[in-house]
């Protein structure tokens, strides 16, 4: 046995079956017997996060039957898996119940947002809970938090809901954690999405963040790399779904990947892959279904080969944008003007994605999905903003990014797909300022044709 950690990481489709845990069994069998210490990471069954969203937003009256639904499906899995967990299905309908009491019963958006944070993961307990009863009957195995590994840092306390929603965390290495999680045995089972909030509680790492509570772990315990094990084998230079002849990409580095990830490729969260480039841990990306399969792995550019490193790699679509368009009503120079239209949403707790700027006008792109957006706040934030320009807002709208090393050299081969801006309006053109993305932002109901367009000329045609 090494002193070397890996960390694992399963999604919900990767544990929501017999033939799945069968699956995790094989690996940390392998793994253990390469000699490292190893974590598991779980992800929520598939729905069940959303389910437990659905349930905070009903009357209280109506949310039993809601409850009866998410434990019949963990029993169902249990079932399959031949093992009985009628007091973890007792226990977890205590916990929802508790929380949904507390959200129901909140004051101020600290108690809402707290107990949102304490129902939402949920899942994420069941499901290691369950997968370490199954685990047991062939492998030792222990049960850790890890909310007592990652601790949500406290300078998000500025807006409450990303605070305790989408918080980020320590990450630097924690030698007490390691020599204390070393003392167990090799191992560990744990959940991903959730840390401690600085008040006490849990927080959590937002949507997708059990993939960032992975690479986290890793950089605490210093972890040679970390596997993220789905139902795809990794990154594509399209949406396979929507694009049939994407092609699969063997090696990306954090930047590239980092920027497919914030523009909308769903395999892989961006966090997780910024958290992992702070940390230097390579991330490797497989299909459970067919684990012999070489997938992605996303390291240092200096360790990619030769032909991986140049052009563009990936044409991804980042869809839920909405577009402000902000048309000064004094034409003459203002002083400050951006900095108040900033400062503004930054006081409503949102990042920008995009932004464009001339003298009288200035486009601001949000993605509503990562802010927590909903049209109510967009309206509100509009008011806010019409006191000093003139707001039209674009709800429904799409980004088709073009991702890859020279992403400048890319706009002299895009001329074939030129003519479909003269029947569909481009809401906004932006380059990175690290020459790694071109993005076209435009109205949702066009993103699809764009995208092939895109890929056509740009992939296709390699």
């Amino acid at each position: 046995m090494t002193d070397q950690w890996l960390v694992l990481k399963f999604g919900g489709t990767s544990v929501s079956g017999r033939e799945q845990w069968a699956t995790i069994e094989s690996l940390a069998r392998q793994r253990l017997g390469q000699g490292y210490h190893v974590v598991l990471v779980c992800s929520a069954i598939t729905g069940v996060t959303d389910a437990l969203q659905r349930l905070a937003e009903r009357a209280p009256a109506r949310a039993d039957s809601g409850i009866d639904k998410i434990l019949s499906r963990h029993r169902q899995l249990a079932a399959e898996l031949g093992i009985e967990i009628e007091d973890l299905l007792h226990d977890a309908a205590e916990q929802i119940t508790l929380a949904l009491k507390q959200i129901a019963g909140a004051t101020d958006e600290v108690s809402l947002y707290a107990g949102m944070a304490a129902l939402l993961p949920l899942g994420e307990w069941l499901s290691t809970r369950i997968g370490e009863r199954y685990l047991a009957r062939s492998l030792a195995i222990d049960w850790v938090d890890a909310c007592e590994a990652l601790q949500a840092l406290a300078e998000d306390d500025l807006h409450a809901r990303r605070a305790w929603l989408s918080a980020r965390c320590v990450s630097n290495p924690d030698p007490v954690l390691q020599k204390k999680w070393r003392a167990k045995v090799p191992l560990l089972i744990t959940q991903g999405f959730v840390a401690t909030h600085p008040q006490g509680g849990t927080a959590l790492l937002g949507r997708g963040g059990s993939d960032t509570s992975a690479v986290l772990l890793a950089s605490r315990l210093e972890a040679r790399h970390v596997e993220i094990w789905t139902d795809v084998p990794g990154l594509f230079s399209a949406d396979p779904k929507l694009i049939p002849t994407a092609r699969l990409l063997r090696t990306l580095d954090y930047e590239e990947a980092l920027e497919m990830a914030a523009s909308g490729a769903k395999v892989v969260h961006s966090r997780c892959i910024r958290a992992a480039a702070d940390a230097g841990i390579p991330v490797r990306i497989g299909d459970l279904g067919n684990i012999d399969l070489a997938g992605t792995t996303i390291q240092h550019h200096d360790d990619m080969p030769a032909h991986d490193t140049e052009g563009i790699r990936g044409v991804c679509c980042q869809p839920e944008m909405a577009v402000l368009l902000l048309q000064n009503l004094d034409t003459r120079e203002q002083v400050g003007f951006l900095a108040w239209v900033f400062a503004q949403i930054s006081q409503a707790g949102i990042s920008i994605d995009l932004v464009a700027t001339s003298e009288t006008t200035t486009t601001v792109a949000l993605n509503m999905t990562t802010n927590h957006l909903d049209e109510s706040i967009l309206s509100d934030l509009a008011a806010s903003l019409e006191r000093r320009c003139a707001v039209t807002v674009y709800p429904h709208c799409s980004t088709i990014n073009l991702v890859g090393r020279g992403a400048r050299v890319a706009l002299a081969r895009i001329d074939p797909g030129s003519s479909f801006f003269a029947d569909h309006p481009l809401l906004m053109l932006s380059q990175s300022a690290n020459d790694l993305c071109i993005s076209l932002l435009v109205q949702a109901e066009d993103a699809d044709e764009l995208l092939k367009i895109m890929h056509d000329a740009l992939i296709e045609a390699i």
